[in-house]
């Protein structure tokens, strides 16, 4: 009645790769370089300095290049700019200075227009 179609073998942890390529290396702690050698833009900070690596966003970018981990980069300079060109952009294209319009008092005559004895230059 019920029939079986599925194995238990067909299910694997990782898909089958047949580009030939393999799957990113995972650094051990035994294999990873010494965060000593890191600078940043303070330069290397080791010793009682050490504490202000995570300070240097310089010194976070590249330990994480030389642990091979540059997606951790990438993932928020992508986010930042989707909603960087998605969202603030159009403000500052439909405002120009990025803020709203300022309230205008519709009442008075002048609102919105140039005084009546506004003079155009002549060229």
């Amino acid at each position: 009645m019920f029939r079986r179609t599925t194995t238990a073998a067909m299910f694997r942890s990782t898909a089958i790769r047949r580009s030939g390529g393999d799957l990113p290396h995972i650094v051990t702690a035994e294999e990873a370089p010494a965060a000593d050698t890191v600078s940043g833009m303070f330069g290397k900070l080791n010793g009682p300095f050490a504490i202000l690596r995570f300070v240097d966003i310089k010194w976070v970018m590249n330990r994480l290049v030389s642990l091979g981990r540059e997606g951790y980069i990438a993932s928020p300079v992508l986010y930042g700019m989707v909603w960087f060109v998605f969202y603030k952009l159009q403000d500052i294209v439909l405002w120009s200075d990025a803020k709203p319009p300022r309230s205008v008092d519709w009442n008075r005559s002048v609102a919105g227009s140039l005084p009546s004895d506004f003079q155009k230059t002549s060229l």
